[in-house]
């Protein structure tokens, strides 16, 4: 009778393992109801719930299933921080070339000032160019005129070769415009990277 109330007994504590062992949930149906059970109804799976342990304490949770709108706009946050975290990472990798390669402020206006230099340089160098394509086209306009004067037949030649001039005198022009629009691009940026060496370099004196 013993060895059999030793039987009952150790079975009874294996199944009181199993029982304590095993995941208990609580969720709240579609009405509002709070459910308890080892197991979670397949139409509340979706709802949400809590794990609880043997003393009804919650030791976990796992959320509702989101709805299209809400993993949209869940996306839609990712996208932005992510552009975000890449914006910053880059600043960041801006700022440490910056103050890797000028020491002053000065160091910065010269770099600008060599920069423009050699663009006036070029655009020195097209200037005289197209002054001298412009003299060409002055000529055969001369030309043109001394024919059309005597009523002779203006020759080919020189509509061929005014219309040779023209897309030259527009690339060098086009040439020069572009590097004007560098120029600006330059001062701009380095009026940027000046603003930000400074307070780079104010935010370090402060911190110090």
């Amino acid at each position: 009778m013993l060895k059999n109330g030793k039987t009952i007994l150790f079975i009874f504590s294996l199944l009181w393992m199993q029982i304590s062992s095993a995941d208990l949930f609580r969720w709240v149906d579609e009405n509002g109801e709070v459910h308890y059970g080892d197991h979670v109804p397949a139409k509340d799976t979706e709802k949400g719930r809590e794990i609880l342990n043997d003393g009804g304490r919650v030791i976990d949770k796992v959320d509702r299933a989101r709805t299209p709108e809400e993993i949209a706009i869940y996306e839609e946050e990712q996208r932005i921080a992510k552009i975000k975290r890449e914006r910053e990472e880059k600043q960041q990798a801006h700022d440490r070339a910056l103050l890797a390669t000028f020491t002053s402020v000065v160091d910065l206006e010269n770099a600008r000032d060599e920069r423009i230099a050699l663009l006036d340089q070029t655009i020195t160098i097209a200037s005289s160019r197209l002054v001298k394509q412009q003299a060409e086209r002055a000529k055969l306009d001369e030309k043109r005129r001394e024919f059309i004067e005597k009523e002779a037949l203006v020759p080919g030649w020189i509509e061929s070769n005014d219309k040779q001039l023209m897309v030259q005198i527009e690339v060098i022009e086009e040439y020069i415009l572009d590097r004007e629009l560098d120029k600006a691009k330059i001062r701009k940026k380095f009026e940027k990277d000046i603003a930000r060496f400074l307070e780079l370099t104010n935010h370090d004196l402060s911190a110090r």
